[in-house]
């Protein structure tokens, strides 16, 4: 019954997480793309009018619109544990900006890269612990109608755990790369610390841990096209986040909320065993 019960939760949730997206609300955009119909979504191409300005801009939000966010509160998984998940992360920034207009082509002249709704794309994500502290992360998408997709990794230490009222702390250190477009090259380094609070709901089966924390990132860019000519871009930044983990049993269900100069919110459904 416990199980029956996280797999109904799951799958709602699940199909909830790919519809997020979807219910954007088109607005009237004062601008002209840039289209080239030879793949059926929204695409990185880089356009001779872009800027380097717009290009530090492009560098500074793809970052935060990349950075690896696994959804897990401050607590390790321990030797033997394992995790499976679906994400959706998605980042509200304005694509009228150059930095986006001229960085990506469209299918057609009338359709835009967020629609309203922000940026996103569904992702997975496998976990694992490899000491009573230390857990490592792989994520990896892709849009298969466009030209691009995601590949990271992730560690993450528990300096605090175990103790007093089931509170937590960790560090983690992440790496996001680009791979895909014939035009350029992203990757993203970031490191952040967290703490979390678990609290039982039902029992051991069901419970909640709300977490928070803070990040910096380097976002790095490099153009490799005749189109442009353009400097490597290496950009700093910071972001909070605040979000929350429900377990219940084996399914493991998350949102978080990050606030950055583009602001993200993402899902998350998983199993752990």
């Amino acid at each position: 019954m416990k199980k029956s019960i996280s797999s109904f939760v799951a799958s709602g949730l699940m199909i909830a997480l790919f519809q997020h997206a979807g219910f954007a609300q088109h607005e009237e955009k004062n601008i002209t793309l840039h289209v080239n119909p030879t793949w059926k979504e929204c695409s990185i191409q880089l356009d001779p009018s872009l800027t380097q300005d717009a290009w530090h801009q492009f560098t500074q939000e793809a970052g935060l619109v990349a950075y690896f966010r696994p959804l897990r509160d401050a607590t390790s998984m321990g030797v033997g544990r394992y995790e499976f998940s679906i994400l959706q992360w998605t980042t509200k920034l304005d694509d009228t900006q150059n930095a986006w207009n001229d960085t990506f082509v469209h299918p057609d002249s009338t359709h835009w890269l967020t629609e309203g709704a922000g940026l996103g794309f569904p992702g997975l994500t496998f976990r694992t612990g490899i000491t009573e502290k230390l857990d490592a992360g792989v994520y990896w998408t892709k849009n298969f109608e466009a030209n691009y997709g995601f590949w990271g990794g992730q560690v993450q230490y528990a300096f605090i755990q175990g103790e007093a009222n089931d509170l937590a702390a960790s560090g983690r250190m992440s790496f996001v790369s680009l791979y895909g477009p014939d035009d350029l090259g992203l990757n993203v380094v970031g490191l952040e610390l967290l703490a979390s609070k678990r609290f039982d709901v039902y029992s051991d089966w069901v419970s909640i841990s709300p977490y928070a924390g803070v990040s910096t990132y380097l976002s790095n860019s490099h153009e490799t096209t005749t189109a442009v000519d353009l400097q490597d871009e290496h950009v700093v930044g910071i972001q909070g986040m605040a979000g929350a983990v429900a377990h219940i049993s084996m399914a493991r269900v998350a949102a978080e909320y990050n606030v950055a100069r583009v602001h993200s919110f993402s899902l998350k459904v998983g199993i752990e065993f």
